[in-house]
């Protein structure tokens, strides 16, 4: 049997662990799993404050960014790796950097990963947000379930 790819886009949320469990009982066989987290570099914009301030922020952001990357390798590492690895099967994790512009990156980010990877399916977890955060945040989900051009799985909460 062939074996064949799942994506598993993961954030590093206690409710994505969710998605490992529906993928682990739905693909049991057959399949090996790929865990994509993307990692958004944090925000220092003279948009959402001043420029002086936009420049205080740079000079921590790669500090920051090196504490943020940590903590999604810590959570890949120590949650979802060992549970997707569960019964032996075979587990990649890699994590991608996108810039702080929402939503539409990360799911853009995502998307063009799944193409280049070609994998059988894209698994999602749907988040629960208000309705006024999904307009004006937006949907990773939505813009990957939407742009992807691999099958799109959402795993509901």
């Amino acid at each position: 049997m062939v074996n064949k790819i799942i994506l598993l886009a993961v954030d590093n949320s206690k409710e994505c662990l969710k998605a490992v469990d529906f993928v682990l009982e739905h693909f049991p066989q057959g399949y090996s799993y790929h865990l994509l987290h993307v990692q958004v570099s944090g925000i220092a914009s003279d948009l959402i404050a001043s420029a002086e301030v936009a420049g205080l922020a740079d000079e921590h952001q790669y500090e920051l960014d090196q504490d943020m990357q940590a903590a999604s390798e810590e959570a890949l590492k120590e949650s979802f790796i060992p549970k997707a690895k569960a019964d032996g099967r075979k587990v990649e994790a890699t994590i991608l950097h996108a810039s702080p512009e929402g939503s539409n990156a990360i799911g853009a980010a995502i998307c063009d990963f799944a193409e280049k990877q070609n994998p059988a399916a894209m698994l999602l977890m749907k988040q629960q947000k208000s309705p006024v955060v999904q307009f004006f945040l937006g949907s990773v989900t939505k813009y990957c379930a939407v742009h992807s051009t691999v099958p799109v799985i959402i795993v509901p909460p």
